[in-house]
């Protein structure tokens, strides 16, 4: 066996790889291998030499993406790890980083696996396609095949790789899956600048992997090189997805892949992406929500037309015809981070029917998918709570208060003076949350009213108010009203 790889001296950033690659074999002499030699004419004392590659030479410059195709038995992963071999003795290259030999943790939340701090995690998990606030708690072993293997990519993105070698990739998913994942791995790769060797089967996945070279290794010798020169592209999915008119039936469907996955109040339209025959993604809009200190940070025109309102009743008229609000945005996780769910809010935003379209999000603290369709993103500072400092100076710290239970094990210790002031302090929430066309939580409101119940006076104080961002749009045939007044670079 001769194996010979070195980059050209005469290239000064030492690209050129030659590989050249032969088995020689001889065969010792048995029963039935005299036999075989006998029934076909084989000479058992001639050496035989099997070529695989031959001076093949490749140009590959540092942040390429390089894609090896083949039969199985062809060769591929033999010149991915021969190349890679080499790169770690370049510095352009090293470290390098094979995919299969990612170390995982068991038995942990994926969040506490990788990154520096949560922010960092949840923007490399989201990067990854794990973009779902239930998968940032799960552990490695519970989450699906393709999962798994998006999981692996975040954990590429966590290292200090500068190349990264992926061999038999995407061939244990279903072809949708592969063709997602490797259209987020081209972008995350692209993104850091990092080098990218993977070989496959299937070539299926070319369009989304978009690679800079493409090596088509076939059995014996022979062997082709595509060199390209790729611009940036949507996902092949996109073009297959249709944006139509749902109902709540399609939002039911998915809804369980949101973080908050109950009722959606005052519905005013639902509009789903569909891939074939699957349904990939929904979007609901509702009436809008009362009272925002966001909104008039971001439109304070506002402001006066609140002081000159004569009442809710007149304020709710005015903000329910200017606004309407994006409750729910929910992409199942096998499509996420193709820009499904900013095609499906680009799309639909026109279709809203009011000059303003809001949200409030979560995600998009770590996923700027309403920006990149078009919406304004106005950071805020959380207004004050009262309710929650009213419980502090009580003794009720803020600590446990996203689980009920563990509200209601303190509760169990307070005096009843304490219990009584938490009671009417939680009565009020309530109702004003229900003032301002929150959910209103009647069932809780109605055990408050007829006593101390300890588990409904914890469950109102676990309701804190998440970390959104409040974002809007404006339509654009309606200059005649202010934009969104967008927070500063």
């Amino acid at each position: 066996m001769r194996l010979r790889i070195k980059p050209r001296p005469e290239y000064l950033a030492q690209r050129l790889f030659r590989v050249d690659k032969r088995f020689r074999t001889a065969v010792r002499p048995s029963k039935r291998v005299a036999a075989v030699a006998e029934a076909f004419g084989l000479g058992l004392d001639e050496e035989q030499v099997f070529t695989v590659f031959q001076d093949f030479t490749l140009d590959i410059e540092p942040g390429r993406i390089v894609l090896v195709l083949g039969e199985s038995g062809g060769g591929k992963s033999l010149l991915l790890r021969s190349i890679a071999g080499e790169m770690e003795r370049l510095e352009e290259f090293r470290p390098v980083i094979d995919a299969s030999r990612i170390r995982v943790r068991r038995g942990v939340p994926l969040v506490e696996t990788l990154g520096r701090d949560v922010s960092d995690a949840l923007e490399k998990l989201s990067l990854a396609g794990l973009n779902e606030a239930y998968l940032f708690l799960r552990s490695f072993e519970e989450l699906s095949d393709g999962q798994k293997y998006r999981y692996r990519v975040a954990k590429l993105l966590d290292s200090k790789a500068k190349t990264w070698v992926l061999d038999e990739f995407t061939s244990t998913l279903d072809r949708i899956t592969a063709r997602v994942v490797a259209y987020c791995l081209q972008k995350a790769a692209r993104r850091r600048g990092v080098t990218v060797l993977a070989a496959t089967t299937h070539d299926d996945i070319c369009e989304d992997l978009n690679p800079d070279v493409v090596v088509r290794k076939r059995f014996g010798p022979a062997v082709s090189v595509d060199y390209r020169s790729p611009s940036p592209r949507p996902c092949s999915i996109l073009g297959e997805t249709v944006v139509e008119r749902g109902d709540m039936r399609d939002y039911e469907a998915l809804k369980q892949f949101h973080y908050k996955s109950g009722e959606v109040f005052g519905v005013r339209a639902v509009y789903r992406a569909r891939v074939g025959e699957e349904l990939a993604g929904v979007i609901v809009y509702s009436v809008p929500i009362l009272l925002l200190s966001a909104r008039f940070r971001a439109f304070p025109f506002l402001r006066e037309k609140f002081r000159e309102s004569g009442g809710m009743g007149e304020w709710a008229k005015l903000v329910n015809s200017l606004f309407t609000r994006i409750a729910r945005v929910v992409v199942h996780p096998k499509y996420r981070s193709v820009g499904l769910g900013v095609k499906l809010v680009r799309e639909t935003l026109p279709l809203a029917g009011t000059p303003y379209v809001e949200t409030l999000a979560v995600m998009a603290r770590y996923n700027p998918f309403f920006e990149k369709a078009g919406m304004v993103r106005v950071d805020a500072p959380p207004p004050r709570d009262q309710f929650f400092e009213r419980l502090a100076a009580l003794g009720i710290g803020p600590e446990a208060s996203y689980s009920w239970r563990r509200v209601a094990e303190s509760l169990r210790g307070a005096s009843r003076r304490v219990l009584l002031e938490v009671r009417r302090l939680c009565v009020e929430r309530l109702e004003r949350l229900r003032a301002a066309r929150f959910r209103s939580r009647t069932a809780l409101l109605a055990k408050l009213r007829r006593g101390l119940d300890l588990e409904a006076m914890a469950r109102v104080i676990a309701m804190r108010p998440l970390h959104t961002v409040y974002l809007a749009w404006r339509r654009s045939d309606r200059p005649d009203l202010p934009e969104p007044r967008a927070s500063e670079a």
